[in-house]
């Protein structure tokens, strides 16, 4: 595929039959999960009109080109990132991986996307750096879904999202 693609999967957490929840190593190449829920009923009514008469996918433009996407990675890989910040990530790691209600904690690869994800999310914020509010901000969605509860902790009802949370209150933020 030519450069900069990205892929966009969705998952209906009601039919699961014909379908096998992913390995816990092709979870972990996926960047971010994120839950985008129901729409607001008047926007829910809008789509009723707009997908029974004139299609809004037949009048679709671009909004921007695939030089200007690379533009923008490139200016995301140039976000500056203090030691500590990087330190402060593989604690969070770490956190999770000994977190006894977790099979399985955070991965390298883990490690990788938040960076990176922080990083864009500091460049979508007009900054040149990375802070740790930026790590705290895109945790949730960028870890919760690689990490594998203990069928206890799933048992009780507790969500990875709710153990990225504690991580992140647990972890001393650097200054």
């Amino acid at each position: 595929m030519q450069r900069p693609f990205f892929v966009v999967a969705t998952q209906n957490p009601v039919e699961y039959e014909g379908t096998y929840p992913l390995p816990e190593a092709q979870l972990d190449r996926f960047t971010m999960r994120l839950s985008i829920g129901y729409p607001p009923l008047a926007d829910e009514a809008r789509m009723l009109v707009e997908q029974t008469t004139d299609t809004p996918l037949d009048s679709l433009e671009p909004v921007t080109t695939g030089a200007e996407v690379a533009e923008l990675v490139a200016h995301a890989k140039a976000v500056y990132v203090e030691e500590s910040v990087n330190r402060y990530i593989v604690a969070l790691l770490q956190h999770t991986r000994r977190d006894p209600r977790l099979y399985l904690g955070g991965s390298p690869r883990a490690g990788i996307a938040l960076l990176r994800v922080a990083k864009a999310r500091a460049l979508a914020d007009g900054r040149d750096f990375v802070s740790p509010d930026y790590v705290k901000a895109v945790a949730a969605p960028v870890l919760a879904h690689r990490l594998i509860l203990a069928p206890e902790t799933r048992a009780a009802g507790t969500t990875a999202a709710e153990v990225v949370e504690e991580a992140l209150a647990r972890t001393p933020v650097p200054v």
